[in-house]
C-alpha cells in the first residue's frame, strides 16, 4: 500500500497554506479501465495545521460536470474529487468527503459502504469546512479545512483519494491513489486504504 507523509505548517487558514511544502499524491490508478477507459489525472495534497487538516484536490479536467448545487444531492455523479479518511485505524471508522466543482460536499461516516451516517453539516459544508473552488480552462480544484476536533483522536490513520464522474456515460471514470482490487468500482473498501503519516 502507498504511504503519504503529511507536512506541518503553522497557519490554520487555507488561503495562507504554502502548497509547495506538501507532498503530491497522484490519483492516477484506473483499476477498472477495461470497462471504463476514460481517464482523468488528478492530484491530492494534505497539510497539518494546529487547527486541523487542510486538503487540496486538483483535477486536470477541462469541462467538469457540475449539475449538483446541494450538499445533500448526488454529488458523486458529478465530476467529483474525494478524500476517504480513517483517522483511528483501531476503530475502522472512516469519513468520505466528496466534493464537486461547485464547492458542494457530501460527508459520510461509518465502517463500510452500509450502513453510513450522513454527517454533512446542517448549516452547509462550504462555510463549515471553508471550501474554496477554482475552475480554470484545463483544471479545477477544491481546498478545504477539516477542524481538529471533527475526528477525535488520530492513530495510525489510513485513507484514499479518488476522482470519478458517473453522470455522462461516455465520460464515466473511476480513479484512485491506492489501488483497489475489486471486480467493479467500489471506493468504500478500507482494506485497500494507504497509510497516512503525520
Amino acid at each position: 500500500m502507498p504511504e503519504y507523509i503529511v507536512r506541518k505548517i503553522e497557519s490554520s487558514v487555507p488561503c495562507e497554506a504554502d502548497w509547495d511544502l506538501a507532498e503530491t499524491a497522484l490519483i492516477d490508478v484506473a483499476p477498472w479501465e477495461k470497462d471504463y477507459p476514460e481517464k482523468c489525472l488528478s492530484t491530492a495534497k494534505l497539510l497539518a495545521t494546529p487547527g486541523g487538516i487542510i486538503v487540496k484536490l486538483t483535477s486536470f479536467e477541462k469541462d467538469p460536470v457540475r449539475q449538483v448545487f446541494d450538499d445533500w444531492g448526488e454529488i458523486w455523479t458529478d465530476s467529483c474529487l474525494e478524500f476517504f479518511f480513517m483517522p483511528d485505524s483501531r476503530t475502522g471508522v472512516y469519513y468520505n468527503f466528496e466534493c464537486n466543482a461547485n464547492g458542494f460536499m457530501l460527508v459520510g461516516k461509518g465502517n463500510g459502504r452500509k450502513p453510513r451516517e450522513r454527517v454533512t453539516p446542517r448549516d452547509g459544508s462550504r462555510s463549515f469546512f471553508s471550501i474554496n473552488t477554482e475552475n480554470g480552462d484545463d483544471h479545477w480544484s477544491v481546498v478545504y479545512r477539516i477542524p481538529k476536533d471533527y475526528f477525535g483522536e488520530i492513530y495510525r490513520p489510513k485513507g484514499n483519494f479518488y476522482k470519478c464522474q458517473e453522470r455522462i456515460p461516455e465520460r464515466m471514470h473511476f480513479m484512485c491513489w491506492s489501488r483497489i482490487e475489486t471486480e467493479k468500482p467500489d471506493f468504500h473498501r478500507p482494506e485497500f486504504f494507504g497509510d497516512i503519516r503525520f
